[in-house]
């Protein structure tokens, strides 16, 4: 059935009521409230409606008589592309007529490029997917005139290119006359074509390859002038200059449109804010809203805006914390960021002596459309980014000037530094002298490595006195290898001490973290329960090895503690895993059950339980089951289950992440023996479940290694034995302290400074891995010293050469795609592994391996989706589980956005009397609530409030590792929920009031339709609303949708042939319907296929058909 979109300014309804009306009354629609348009400009008001009767697309506009601003879709269906219409008064575009340009399209790399030709040289502008915003507009504004108008997101990359018979690109910083200010601040380019034809050729590529949305309209571009207002000293402290900053980043859409006397309301806004603190500033949160509308939203007004427009609601502060200015910083512009939370070191605590936490910031270098920095970007800043670091240029957010201070080792991986602004005459040189004496160290990389040290994450605990700090003798081998390399002891009291203040909720007699990640002093790496320190008090024993630097801060420092994750298997495990012997089958059958898990956990309300327990941990799952809540049917449940299903089968797709059983394997912490009772080729694991027991492996064989591993040698099989003496520690592995070699090292050259390492005993892949390989000897290159004081300038040459040649990435991935062509035995793979090993150690030596250039990989495997590279279908272990996943998720993403789609109901089961009582309380509740949840989710670019839930963020790998974006905006959430439920108590409502007020909070939010996490705030509370209807729930719910949907398909003839065929017996099953057993019959038949290895194949196509009925099932 056709459907019609229409989306407006809230403004603009009273113009557009008698519009409305026709299509309210007309026989031809009907109104239809889909959660989907909620969602499709925010900022506008979204209404669809039901065609009843098919409508020719150019009979839609008029019905609107280009009257006003406004969106028209128009489509059979909303999964599908379809025509869209609008009409504008005017675009406020920037248009430049150049002639004798030209433009292609590049399928394979996803962009279109205007060139411009002079001599033998040619001018290139791409417009890639990144840039790209999700629309691009058609105007028919004059007949003849083909114009297409892209709205952009951030600006393009231009490139110079030498026409020779090797074409030789060259990065340049503009496009001609369009110079870099243009291009920082323009938010659409106009591309006027020839004739029709070319134009429907980019149509359909934009369309089709790039996946954006189509609009017509009467688009009128007019010019504006190029000269712009003087925003000077229009806001006076630092955090209104800061938020009008920001405001101003998004170009000539504010520049141009905002008026002289919102600029003076700014000001006067600023003046009434000049004493006011983050996050309770008045000018900060006006200016922070109106940010985030006019980003989202381009259409909007500023003027009109700025008087209407809520204020962003304070946040509330979270403890240990800190709230530090951050932007992003291109060749173009200062781009700075909305402040949110990151956890302190030891440098932004130094308050009184450095300045508060708006004296620092993170500064993120990144290309012009704020990718991460390549090589060719590297080549034309060399002189700007040196200049960055030795201070001859300083940056200005807000109104003050910022020095770089120097960056943190995870900081270099995605280009990002701490700068400073001098506080009470100190400056970042002064902080630098205060980290500590580093005089000895004359390698520039390790120099900058151990002063890195003050700026780790950590969280301060107990101050100790230096009785309570020993410093004990390392263990070595005869050839000076390290068995306790980056670990000492900590005594039970000093243990039970720094916990309470890290984390109270984790002190428990026999459940206590036994080893923890820390700093203390210029002391790095871990600390384990040391039972034979008992009697000593608080008592910390550190090693050699341990200790890097001098300096006296003798705060035990946390980092994190020791704790049991899940394992997963990953690209480079089964590579190596199947240069030992392990088969194809053996992955697949593992995978299958990762799918199996999947799949059922949006069928089955026991395995919808598991899932979520795992991964999120705010509410009750359990008491919401036992109540009669169906889980997978639940909207908001639900919603939460598919993303994580989408998640994890997208991490299959693209990383072959499969989990291992939590009773077959481990990530955990290493340890060393202090005790001397493991032998070489021996370790000790002890585990706890969620209950609380422990259990030890025990003659077992393990196979153990650490990620990334590259080398054939990179994974151990060792045994797996029982001590007394060692049953004081848990959750982390313990490695001898004798033998030949360290096990430690023997893995990709690891420590036990915080490594986690990768622990499986699963039997198919211990049986099956026969072939043991001797480890890696990549001898360190010698460090490189340098001769003479080490100066910024010199920590500056350092870096930029560090910074252009940071190939580990690539390595990494030609290492992948040898492996798939030769083998990761063939001594191609084993040369890659050892340059990837010296690209690792480059920070600590200096010493920079050359690239391999006899290894070229003309063709990747399939798997990898290298868009630069020609690819071959891969007929190994990886590429058969890529290529069975990847149509699952294809169907997955296309059901779920039909689920997203479906109305929201109210349950009434949910609805009880009195309720009507507490709406108006709700609403207001509901309110405020929506508003923190919408500032995080725009803070942390994510979609909606389930990937805030869920973890599952869809922004781009960096910015998930920036500053542990998913962990922080996870805490912010948390945060909030805890206020509405102190909120909620505070009333001090009977019981039955609060059941009436948790069903009039339900009502509130299904009723809107968005953010239905309000709805659960008080899931007990909703538990036990659902429990008092005492409503009997189908015991075997998840057979009978499967079942319902085999007959429905007509192919119950088939299933049971086959179950009869494998023996599958139904006895057991008396009482259920022939529904249920045929569903269970399914299961069973996916069971006992999966057992064997010829039948593989099968298993595959039954995995996908019960993946279709999981998702079909709303």
């Amino acid at each position: 059935m056709p459907s019609l979109t229409i989306t407006y300014n809230q403004h603009d309804l009273l113009l557009l009521q008698k519009n409305l009306q026709v299509l309210s009354v007309s026989e031809l629609f009907t109104e239809i409230s889909t959660k989907k348009c909620l969602y499709t400009i925010p900022g506008l008001v979204s209404r669809s409606f039901q065609c009843l009767t098919l409508i020719q697309h150019d009979g839609i506009p008029s019905i609107f008589n280009n009257a006003l601003p406004l969106w028209i879709k128009y489509g059979m269906k909303s999964v599908e592309e379809s025509p869209s219409f609008i009409n504008n008064k005017n675009g406020n575009l920037i248009q430049y007529k150049w002639h004798s340009l030209r433009w292609k399209t590049d399928v394979s790399r996803k962009y279109v490029a205007v060139t411009y030709e002079n001599g033998n040289k040619m001018m290139e502008l791409r417009l890639t997917q990144e840039c790209l915003d999700k629309y691009f507009l058609i105007s028919t504004h004059h007949a003849g005139n083909h114009m297409i108008i892209v709205s952009l997101k951030t600006a393009p990359r231009c490139y110079n290119i030498l026409l020779n018979r090797r074409r030789k690109y060259q990065r340049i910083l503009n496009f001609g006359e369009i110079d870099d200010i243009c291009l920082s601040n323009i938010s659409a380019i106009c591309l006027q074509f020839m004739d029709k034809e070319s134009l429907d050729i980019c149509k359909n590529f934009l369309q089709n390859i790039i996946k954006l949305d189509c609009h017509f309209g009467s688009i009128n571009c007019v010019g504006v002038s190029s000269q712009t207002q003087n925003f000077d000293d229009i806001v006076s402290d630092f955090w209104s200059s800061y938020a009008f900053q920001m405001l101003l980043t998004l170009g000539y859409r504010i520049k141009k449109q905002i008026k002289r006397l919102t600029l003076r309301k700014i000001h006067q806004l600023s003046d009434l804010s000049r004493d006011e603190q983050y996050p309770k500033h008045q000018c900060y949160s006006k200016l922070l809203a109106l940010y985030y509308k006019v980003r989202y939203n381009r259409f909007c007004d500023i003027n009109e805006e700025f008087d209407q427009i809520q204020s962003i609601l304070p946040s509330t502060m979270m403890d240990k914390w800190m709230y530090v200015p951050r932007a992003y910083l291109t060749p173009y512009a200062l781009i700075p960021l909305p402040v949110k939370p990151i956890r302190g070191n030891r440098v932004l605590r130094e308050q009184e002596l450095f300045g508060p936490a708006e004296n620092f910031c993170r500064l993120i270098i990144r290309d012009v459309d704020l990718g991460l920095p390549q090589q060719d970007f590297m080549c034309i800043t060399e002189e700007w980014i040196k200049n960055l670091i030795i201070g001859k240029n300083s940056i200005t957010i807000g109104n003050r000037q910022f020095i770089c201070l120097l960056f943190s080792n995870s900081q270099l991986r995605d280009k990002s530094f701490w700068f400073h602004a001098p506080h009470s005459g100190r400056t970042a040189e002064d902080i630098r002298q205060w980290m500590g004496d580093f005089s000895h160290e004359k390698c520039v990389g390790t120099r900058i490595a151990r002063m890195a040290l003050s700026l780790t994450g950590t969280t301060p605990t107990i101050k100790l006195l230096p009785h309570q700090m020993e410093c004990i003798e390392d263990k070595v081998d005869s050839q000076g290898r390290i068995f306790t390399d980056g670990v000492g002891k900590i005594s039970p009291e000093a243990l039970t001490q720094a916990l309470m203040a890290y984390d109270s909720k984790l002190i428990d007699e026999d459940n206590m973290p036994c080893v923890i990640q820390a700093r203390l002093n210029g002391i790095k790496g871990v600390f384990a329960l040391a039972n034979d320190l008992k009697d000593r008090g608080v008592l910390i024993q550190y090693r050699p090895s341990q200790n890097k630097f001098k300096v006296d801060h003798n705060i035990l420092e946390i980092i994190k503690h020791s704790s049991s994750g899940m394992a997963f298997l990953n690209r480079q495990v089964i590579v190596l895993l199947e240069n030992m012997g392990v088969s194809e089958d053996i992955f697949l059958k593992l995978q299958n059950k990762t799918r199996i898990n999947i799949s059922m956990s949006l069928l089955a309300n026991g395995s919808a339980q598991r899932t979520l327990e795992q991964n999120i941990r705010l509410y009750d799952w359990g008491r919401m089951r036992t109540s009669g809540i169906p889980l997978t049917e639940e909207p908001f449940v639900r919603s939460l289950l598919l993303l994580l299903a989408q998640e994890r089968l997208k991490k299959l797709k693209e990383k072959s992440h499969v989990q291992i059983p939590l009773s077959d394997g481990r990530m955990l912490l290493g340890v060393v023996d202090e005790t001397d009772s493991l032998e070489y080729g021996e370790v000790f694991i002890q585990l706890r479940d969620l209950n609380g027991q422990r259990e030890t492996l025990h003659n077992r064989k393990i196979l153990i290694t650490k990620n990334p591993a590259h080398h054939p040698g990179d994974i151990r099989i060792l045994n797996a034995v029982d001590r007394p003496a060692l049953h004081h520690l848990y959750d982390c592995v313990v490695f001898p302290a004798k033998g030949e070699r360290p096990h430690p090292n023997e893995i990709s050259g690891s420590d036990l400074d915080g490594d986690e390492y990768w622990t499986c005993w699963n039997e198919d892949l211990i049986n099956n891995a026969t072939k043991q390989y001797a480890p890696a000897i990549f001898n360190s290159a010698e460090k490189v010293k340098h001769n003479g004081d080490i100066t910024m300038s010199t920590i500056a040459d350092f870096l930029f050469e560090y910074l252009s040649s940071d190939s580990l990435g690539v390595l990494s991935n030609l290492h992948l795609a040898c492996c798939a062509v030769y083998g990761a035995n063939h001594e191609y793979s084993r040369t890659l592994a050892g340059i990837i090993s010296e690209v690792v150690d480059f920070p600590k030596t200096g010493v920079l391996p050359k690239a391999p250039s006899n290894i070229n990989i003309k063709q990747y495997p399939d798997f990898m989706e290298n868009k630069y590279r020609e690819s071959f279908e891969s007929d190994s272990s990886l590429g058969i589980m890529y290529r069975q996943i990847k149509d699952v998720l294809e169907a997955h993403l296309k059901w779920q956005i039909i689920f997203e789609e479906q109305n929201i109901v109210i349950n009434p089961d949910f609805i009880i009397e009195g309720y009507e009582d507490y709406i108006i309380e709700a609403e207001e509740d509901y309110k405020y609530y929506t508003s923190r949840i919408n500032t995080i989710l725009s803070i942390y670019n994510l979609e909606n409030e389930y990937e805030l839930i869920t973890g599952c963020h869809s922004c781009p790998e960096e910015e998930k590792r920036n500053n542990d974006s998913a962990e922080t905006a996870l805490l912010e959430f948390r945060y909030l929920v805890q206020e509405m439920r102190n909120k909620f108590g505070k009333d001090k409502l009977s019981y039955t009031a609060q059941l009436r007020k948790a069903s009039a909070c339900y009502y509130v939010a299904y009723k809107a339709g968005t953010i239905l996490s309000f709805g659960w705030i008080m899931d007990r509370l909703m538990s036990a609303i659902m429990k008092r209807k005492q409503i009997l729930r189908e015991e075997h719910q998840a057979w009978k949708s499967i079942g319902s949907a085999l007959y429905n398909q007509q192919l119950d003839t088939q299933i049971k042939e086959l179950a009869s065929e494998l023996q599958i017996e139904d006895t057991d099953l008396a009482g259920s319907s022939k529904t249920e057993i045929l569903g269970h019959q399914f299961l069973k038949i996916i069971e006992r296929y999966n057992q064997t290895d010829t039948a593989l194949e099968s298993t595959n196509i039954l995995l996908r058909m019960l993946h279709t009925i999981a998702i079909k099932k709303f």
